[in-house]
């Protein structure tokens, strides 16, 4: 997670200073950061998420958590913040920060007790908060009407896991309430497709499409020392459909 954190800090840092570079190099106006454009960005994404895992517990076979529901959806919320790079004959690249909010996904399965007994049923939420270093090149002159736009991006991703619940199947079996919601971070990506109304409103230009994100593998907090490993949320994704408007 500390290596995560100090590699986007350092792309954050360097960021100005190379798409200042480029843009010197290639005789443009000088690099103003107060002149850069915020993109507010709504939308909805479908995540697929969960990992059938087995549970290690001291003296015992273990419990394995099986995935019966990984895939769910929810909206999705984004603001970002772009600076003007290198203009080409029909590419113009931009660079900056984009941070996105998936709020909660749900995860279902059911919970083989020694490898023999399925007795309990369980489910938790998924909130994921990541933040990109992100690139967008917009392919210019192809329309009167529209562009389009590609976007790229890297960064931290924080997941928080929550409202674990277990649930009795045979109304006899206790839950063991083994695990609850913890808080980390992990490594991310982002890529999206897109086409830009040109002027839409007011001189903005309005944008829609496609973006897929990998949010990496969250965990949970063990509520025993005799649980001998951690339950995953596997590595998640989500696919999404995003508009955006450019102030």
């Amino acid at each position: 997670m500390k290596k995560i954190i100090a590699t986007t800090a350092i792309l954050i840092t360097t960021l100005p200073i190379t798409t200042h570079a480029l843009w010197y190099e290639n005789n443009f106006v000088n690099f103003n950061p107060a002149c850069g454009k915020f993109v507010f960005q709504l939308g909805g994404f479908y995540a697929h998420q969960g990992q059938k895992q087995t549970i290690g517990i001291t003296d015992l076979v273990g419990d394995t958590f099986t995935v019966t529901h990984g895939d769910d959806g929810n909206g999705v919320a984004g603001v970002g913040y772009y600076l003007t790079g290198q203009e080409y004959d029909k590419v113009t690249m931009m660079y900056g920060i984009d941070a996105f909010y998936l709020p909660h996904a749900v995860v279902q399965g059911n919970i083989i007790q020694e490898g023999l007994f399925t007795n309990l049923s369980y489910r938790y939420f998924t909130t994921n908060y990541p933040v990109y270093v992100a690139a967008k090149a917009q392919f210019n002159n192809i329309s009167y009407w529209y562009n389009i736009t590609m976007d790229l991006g890297i960064g931290p991703n924080v997941i928080q896991t929550s409202h674990v619940k277990e649930k009795s199947l045979d109304g006899v079996t206790v839950p063991d309430y083994a695990f609850s919601g913890h808080t980390s971070t992990a490594f991310s990506a982002m890529a999206g497709i897109g086409f830009t109304l040109n002027n839409a409103y007011r001189d903005m230009p309005f944008e829609c499409g496609y973006r897929f994100f990998y949010l990496g593998k969250g965990d949970f907090h063990k509520n025993s020392s005799q649980i001998t490993s951690t339950l995953k949320t596997g590595n998640s994704y989500a696919n999404a459909l995003v508009c955006s408007l450019t102030i």
